[in-house]
Parts: C-alpha cells; structure tokens; sequence
C-alpha cells in the first residue's frame, strides 16, 4: 500500500450524508438527554446478556443487571435445552426471586414468600394458595423478555414487542461474523469497573486508532503505528444502518520485548501485529492486509466485538448515571492446555490491561471537564468519522423514538 494513501481523506468522502461540522456537546453532559435515551433508546434495542457456554446444561443462570432500564434480567437453560431470559421479579410482591449471580438449580423460589417457578418460568407452588382471591399460576409466571442467540452470543430485548428480529436488527455485522468460530475460544479473563464517564464518551474511545500513538505511545504505539503509517490509519471503515466495522493497521515490522516474543510462541493477541492473510478466516481482515492487527465490531448500543487472529475480546458499556458506566471488559482465548498457553494469556491479559488503564484515566479526566462549558463542540477529523456516526444514531433514536 502506497504511503501516501495514509495522507488522504478516505471516509467522510464515502458517507455525503455526515455532516463535518463540529459535534455539540451537550448530549454528553445533559441529564434531559440521558433520560430521553432511559426512555426511547435502551428499551428498544437487542443487548447481548452473554454466551452459551455459560449455561451448558439445563438449570445453569445468570443475573444482568441493567441499571439504565431499571431491569435485573434472570437467563436459564430449560430442561427443554432452550434458553429464556426473564425479569427477575416475583408475580407476588415484586421481590428478586434469585439473588445469586449465576448457579444451577432445578428451580427457583422467592425468598419473601416461597413461590417457586420452574426452569422454563411457569408458576408452579404458591404456599397458602387457598388465602387468595382468584390467583392464576398459569397467568403469573415470570415475565418474559424477547430472547435470541447468535454464533452463541446470547440477545435480550426489553421492549415486548420488539420492533426487529435480532437477524434484522444486527444486518451486515451479522451476515459478516456468521460461522465465525467463537466457541473455539471459550475460556476468558474479565476486568470490570465504573468509570466516571458518560457512556458515549467512553464507547468513542474505542471508535479511533488516532489516539493510539499518543496515549498508548509506551504500552502500544509501536504496534499501531509506524514509518509509512504514523498515525495508525486505519485499513477499512464501513457503517451500516446502526452499527460500525474498523478493520485496524498493525505494524508489521513491530518487535516485541524479549518476554513478548516468548509469549507470542503460543497464540496471538491484540497486542500483536503482522500476519498471513492467506491463512485467515474469511471472517476477518477483510482488505487481506499484512499490515493488519485486528478487527473491530461496534454493535449498537453497547457490544464491541474486537476479532483477532485466533482469540477474541469484547466490551459492554452499561450506563448508570449521565456521567457514570459500568465498563465490562473480556478475553477469550482457546482453553489452555499446556504451561506456555497460559503463559502467553496471562501476558496477553496484563498487556491488554495496561493500555485499558490507559484508556479509563483519560475517559475520566475528559468527562470531569466537559461540563465546565469551556468548550461547547468536538472537532472530528476523517479517522473519527464512526464517533459521528455513533452519534447520529442515538440522536435518531431520542428525536424520533424509533431506529431508521
């Protein structure tokens, strides 16, 4: 690839219809704002709750709390092998009928009054029955919520009508991903926290590689940057109707340390670069670079789904308050067999999380400041066209109560 290619507006050419005007800022510091996306954005939309392989057999749960629809979402494998997802709340008096945040059991009961309700939901013991007036168990099981699966993620909708299928709601990143093998990496390592920081904001830090070469300058800028490219540009941007694709460069004349080369014996990572794209899944690296790192899935609202050769890693950003997000991070890597396996995921996951820290201490300082009304616009440049992107979606949702 010619390096001047580097110096060229290549994406807000393609897409006419983004503005290039400055971003207003207030939608990221506006408690009006948050509570029109409370209302019209978050109960509307398919949220990926988890994965298959967290519930192998019938009577294995979860608990998802979702604080920005005030939902606690209870998700069970039947004794029919399928799996549901309920609102976890009692038909009686409105209690968490499990407390628990995953487990096995053959059923649950409320421990307020003992109703009971069986794997698939239904009611199926009300102690003293006879003291109520005209109760229905058929009619009082667990609420149900729209639940679908997808190359074993598992997808919940609140709304109970939901206003697409899940196949219809994820369009091209679904068509794109199908048959790729996620299962074959199920073992994973999880960092979890609440930053400070308005759940935008911190989901547009990871829609750029632009920043890489600066804030991750030490921990990883030699990766994503390099002589011909040294601003980390990426190799391919495409936006659908909600959701965004970033195929990112990865230098591939990047040295690792001496204990990174040992680590990169056995398997590889994000913090990683140059591979052969010939033996690649079609799945991935779609421009067949060599210069390529990895590739990253933004899956509105909250899903980044980032695909590496031979691993995968994922966020979930759960909003709590306007400027406050619970940032749950994984990585998934093939199960570990041998020491050297472990080895190289233990230094892929401390690696990985030097450069999150990174990443959080600065969500935070710019959230800590974004209400000081000092600045009132963001000023995006080309490689930042997906943050504009990202931003036309929320507002179409909160204006129009509706997605396009």
């Amino acid at each position: 690839m010619s390096a001047d290619i580097w110096k060229t507006k290549r994406w807000f050419p393609q897409y006419p219809e983004l503005s290039t005007e400055p971003l207003p800022l207030e939608p990221y510091i506006s408690e009006e704002q948050f509570a029109l996306e409370r209302e019209h954005l978050w109960p509307h939309v398919w949220l990926m709750v988890g994965r298959v392989e967290e519930l192998k057999e019938p009577g294995q749960f979860f608990i998802k709390e979702i604080p920005v629809c005030n939902a606690s979402i209870l998700t069970v494998r039947g004794r029919d092998g399928i799996i549901r997802s309920f609102h976890n709340v009692c038909s009686h008096r409105g209690n968490q009928v499990c407390w628990e945040a995953s487990g096995s059991t053959n059923a649950f009961t409320c421990r307020f009054h003992g109703f009971t309700y069986d794997l698939e939901g239904n009611l199926k013991a009300v102690p003293d029955a006879q003291m109520f007036f005209n109760l229905n168990k058929t009619e009082n099981g667990l609420t149900k919520l729209a639940t679908d699966i997808w190359e074993g993620f598992i997808f919940v909708n609140l709304d109970p009508n939901p206003r697409e299928t899940l196949k219809e709601y994820l369009g091209e990143v679904g068509e794109r991903l199908t048959g790729h093998p996620f299962h074959e990496a199920p073992h994973f390592y999880e960092y979890k926290t609440e930053v400070h920081c308005n759940w935008k904001v911190v989901i547009f830090g990871f829609l750029e590689a632009w920043h890489v070469v600066f804030l991750h300058g030490k921990s990883a800028g030699d990766i994503f940057g390099s002589k011909e490219n040294p601003f980390g540009h990426n190799l391919l941007i495409k936006l659908s109707k909600k959701h965004r694709f970033i195929s990112l460069y990865g230098n591939p004349d990047y040295q690792p340390t001496t204990v990174g080369s040992m680590a990169f014996r056995f398997g590889k990572s994000l913090m990683q670069a140059g591979s052969d794209p010939e033996k690649m899944l079609r799945t991935m690296n779609p421009t067949k670079s060599q210069s390529w790192s990895f590739d990253l899935n933004n899956i509105f609202p909250n899903f980044q789904l980032n695909v590496v050769n031979g691993a995968w890693y994922c966020h979930r950003f759960w909003p709590t308050a306007v400027d406050r997000t619970i940032w749950e991070s994984r990585m998934y890597f093939p199960t570990p067999l041998t020491a050297g396996d472990r080895f190289f995921q233990e230094y892929s996951k401390v690696t990985t999380r030097n450069v999150l820290l990174e990443d959080g201490s600065l969500l935070e300082k710019t959230q800590a400041v974004l209400a000081s009304g000092a600045k009132k616009h963001w000023h995006l440049q080309d490689e930042e066209i997906a943050i504009r992107h990202f931003h036309n979606v929320v507002q179409e949702y909160v204006e129009t109560s509706s997605p396009r």
